[in-house]
């Protein structure tokens, strides 16, 4: 059981900072990616601004694409 008390001192050992950094770089990686989807959706005025055709259903309106 040494690789057990190994990981829990290595937890331990984690600096409550560095939490706190990673912590706010995820919030503002996520904040970005919904500011992006929000700008997308106001310019386009869609609620999907997004869209991924993958078969024939979306015809005539939206034609897959082989390149």
């Amino acid at each position: 059981m040494g690789w057990v008390s190994d990981t829990v001192d290595s937890i331990k050992s984690i600096k409550v900072r560095e939490v706190l950094h990673q912590l706010i770089v995820l919030g503002m990686i996520v904040t970005t990616a919904l500011i992006i989807w929000k700008g997308l959706m106001c310019i386009t005025g869609t609620e999907s601004p997004v869209v991924v055709v993958l078969s024939g259903s979306m015809e005539p309106g939206f034609q897959r694409c082989h390149n």
